[in-house]
Formats: C-alpha cells, sequence, structure tokens
C-alpha cells in the first residue's frame, strides 16, 4: 500500500513539473519602434504628406549617384576588358582567360603585396602551374628577366618570363606558355559544369 501511495506522489510531481510551459519570445524590428520605445504609427496612403521639393531633390540626387555609380561600374568594367585585350595582343597564342588566369596567381603569390614577385615567389607560381623545371633553370631565367637586379619582377616581366621561359618552335607555344594555355583550359572546363557534372568527373 505505502509503495502505491508513494507511486502516485511520485507520478502527480511529474504531472506538475511537465510539460513546462512558457510563453514565446517575440522579436521585433527596432526600426517600428520610435527613441522612446513607442511603436510607431502606421500610416495609411492617403494619409500620407506630399512630397516637398527638398525630398524632391534628395531623391533626384540620390537617383543621379546610383545612375553615376553604374556608369563608372560599366567603363571600369570596359577599362578592364580592353587592357586584357591589350596583353593579348602582345602575347600571340594565349587568350583572355590565360592571361586572367596568370593576373590571378600573380596576386596569390604577390605575398608582400607591392606588385612584384621574388624569386620563391615565381618558383611557387611555377610549381602551381605544374612545371618541372630545375632549380637552377628557374634561377637564371628570373636573373635574366629582372632587368634592374633588384631581386623582384614586375607584371610585366612575370608575363615575358612566362612567356619566353621555353623558345617557340616556328611560332608556335611551348613549355611553359603552353602550358599555362592548358591549365586555364582546365580551369574554364571545370568552372563551366554542374555541380552534377563536377561529382562525375571526382572532381569533390
Amino acid at each position: 500500500m505505502g509503495h502505491q501511495i508513494s507511486a502516485l506522489f511520485s507520478g502527480l510531481g511529474r504531472f506538475f513539473e511537465y510539460p513546462v510551459k512558457r510563453k514565446p519570445i517575440c522579436f521585433y524590428r527596432q526600426e517600428d519602434f520610435t527613441a522612446t520605445g513607442e511603436p510607431h504609427k502606421k500610416v495609411s496612403d492617403a494619409q500620407k504628406m506630399p512630397m516637398t521639393d527638398y525630398d524632391k531633390l534628395v531623391d533626384l540626387f540620390y537617383k543621379r549617384l546610383a545612375e553615376q555609380r553604374q556608369y563608372n561600374q560599366e567603363m571600369k568594367e570596359k577599362d578592364r576588358r580592353w587592357s586584357i585585350q591589350k596583353v593579348v595582343n602582345r602575347f600571340p597564342g594565349w587568350n583572355e582567360v590565360t592571361i586572367a588566369n596568370l593576373h590571378s596567381l600573380f596576386l596569390l603569390f604577390d605575398n608582400q603585396s607591392n606588385g612584384m614577385l621574388a624569386f620563391d615567389d615565381f618558383s611557387a607560381v611555377l610549381e602551381s602551374l605544374g612545371d618541372d623545371s630545375t632549380i637552377e633553370v628557374r634561377k637564371e631565367k628570373f636573373h635574366a628577366a629582372d632587368t634592374d637586379g633588384d631581386g623582384w619582377i614586375t607584371y610585366d616581366e612575370f608575363l615575358l618570363l612566362v612567356y619566353n621561359f621555353h623558345p617557340r618552335d616556328e611560332d608556335q607555344l611551348t613549355g611553359l606558355a603552353l602550358l599555362c594555355n592548358e591549365v586555364a583550359d582546365n580551369i574554364q572546363f571545370v568552372s563551366n559544369l554542374t555541380v552534377g557534372e563536377q561529382l562525375e568527373y571526382g572532381l569533390f
């Protein structure tokens, strides 16, 4: 009997303990309230005050500002495409994708962020491209490209060095210059694949 009574009281204890009911937490946006914490009164469109000349002037200013920013962005993109095209014209056999990939590699390995590469940085670029030349050959080519002898090469010197790393065969790209094209083509091929296609190729 005592066991049953204790079981009954323990059951009642659980009954009063669960479930715990609490009020839900409500979140409100700060902009829905005034500085004093009172909610803003919603004003219907019919009750809104007409725009003053000052409001119209401000709206016109921001509209023109947005148009100017869009124009500047378009011109910047146009200049970028034009500059890439100029570089492509200097290096026959390379296309915009190859130049863009080399530019990305140059920025990636510019560890000092000074717009130049040291020998170790340049060697790391070659490793990322899959070049298997020896350290001695790389040093020889690097020092030949470093015209002022300060131990650094600029972006233009970098492009010339990579392009002329191996001699061309009857105006046909060979060696490192050809490898840059192949790497850029592979990157473009992968970037054009869907996620499912990348899974099929085992890229994940």
